[in-house]
């Protein structure tokens, strides 16, 4: 199989968010930004040399804050990539920002680098609340940058955060009904998880911070697709909505288990060599990986199971509305590991959290907001003796 989708990590933000567990360190010196762009095309020109790569479909630029780089390199990079392989006809290049990190012309700087889709981490509207998740901007940032990337692209997308406290539903229809109003037609909405090693996961062992309770997070959750959905605004994937067409097609590789190049400090890769799909994990120190020559970029190359197949594509794949094709599972997984993963799908469905379909092992919204224990309890069956 040839990979038709690559990401491209940039590991440098302004700030470090308190909530934030990626690879990713704030960029303090100017000089160190040129370095870290000519590392980074350098090790896009290695990794794409020793990959088969047939059709570019998507290109990914993450991070970090990828809109810290020059658009000179995003240029660079992207055209590289062009003459050395074809690309889609409908190729899909996106870059996230921040909106404290561009302004107008550099937005115009980037599309015209071949950037087609800009990802926006708005997180709110609200003051308060941008200040309560440690945003390096404020509200009127947050809605001039909300106004650069609909005048610019058609096709872009802003991320929201809720289940925190202070927030309230009428912040999170706020959001929502701004984020509407200016035409964006993909929306992730993400709820705040307190990830171990962050500044928020300290405050809360400390009880300076308290989690939501269940029912306030279901409430924002079912609230959230509700609005969305009288939009026509549909949730595809647990924390993804769009309307018709502008799904993230990147993204959607991850979730459909299809092979992807990761480029960049600690970046990931899901690539089939010999007929098996092997996990590559670059350098995960970002500063080593600056000074690392470009043949010692890959930290861990190894083939996984099928077992570890199998449970990465029910991991993933249950992330979507539409669910996992058991057709496609079967042309992946040896049928001994399906049928002792199906034994345990009778009681998700008298449960009421997988819908009763031959053709998809596929959650209900009850499935989806109980997501990581339906997961566990399938994959609890395939350590088993």
């Amino acid at each position: 199989m040839s990979v038709s989708s690559i990401y491209v990590h940039w590991p440098f933000c302004k700030s470090k968010c308190p909530y934030c567990a990626f690879l990713s360190t704030p960029l303090r010196d100017e000089q160190l930004r040129e370095v870290a762009e000519q590392r980074l095309i350098n090790d896009v020109k290695f990794s794409v040399e020793r990959t088969n790569i047939d059709t570019i479909k998507t290109i990914y630029f993450g991070g970090g804050t990828p809109s810290l780089m020059s658009a000179k390199t995003v240029y660079e990079i992207v055209n590289y990539l062009l003459d050395k392989y074809p690309f889609a006809d409908d190729v899909e290049i996106t870059l996230e920002a921040n909106p404290a990190t561009f302004d107008k012309q550099k937005i115009l700087d980037f599309k015209k680098a071949g950037i087609n889709r800009l990802s926006v981490g708005i997180q709110s509207f609200c003051d308060d609340n941008l200040h309560f998740l440690g945003r390096c901007y404020d509200a009127h940032q947050a809605v001039t940058a909300a106004k650069i990337a609909s005048g610019v692209f058609e096709n872009f997308s802003f991320d929201f955060m809720y289940g925190y406290q202070g927030q309230t539903l009428q912040d999170l229809e706020h959001d929502l009904q701004k984020a509407v109003d200016f035409g964006c037609k993909h929306i992730s909405a993400y709820q705040l998880m307190f990830e171990e090693n962050t500044p928020f996961y300290r405050k809360l062992q400390k009880g300076e911070l308290v989690e939501l309770s269940e029912k306030a997070e279901v409430e924002q959750y079912n609230f959230i697709e509700s609005f969305l959905s009288a939009h026509g605004i549909i949730r595809y994937e647990i924390s993804n909505y769009s309307i018709p067409s502008f799904e993230s097609r990147h993204n959607l590789a991850y979730w459909r288990y299809d092979d992807y190049l990761g480029i960049g400090a600690g970046a990931h890769s899901r690539i089939t060599i010999d007929g098996r799909k092997h996990e590559i994990i670059n350098q995960r120190d970002i500063f080593a990986w600056l000074k690392e020559s470009d043949s010692n970029t890959v930290e861990r190359n190894q083939p996984l199971t099928d077992t570890e197949q199998l449970e990465e594509i029910i991991i993933m794949g249950l992330r979507l509305v539409d669910g996992v094709s058991i057709d496609e599972l079967k042309a992946k997984i040896p049928s001994e590991l399906i049928d002792k993963l199906f034994t345990r799908v009778p009681f998700l469905k008298q449960r009421g959290l997988v819908l009763d379909n031959d053709d998809k092992i596929q959650l209900t919204n009850d499935g989806l907001l109980k997501l990581n224990s339906v997961v566990e309890y399938l994959c609890d069956t395939l350590g088993e003796k």
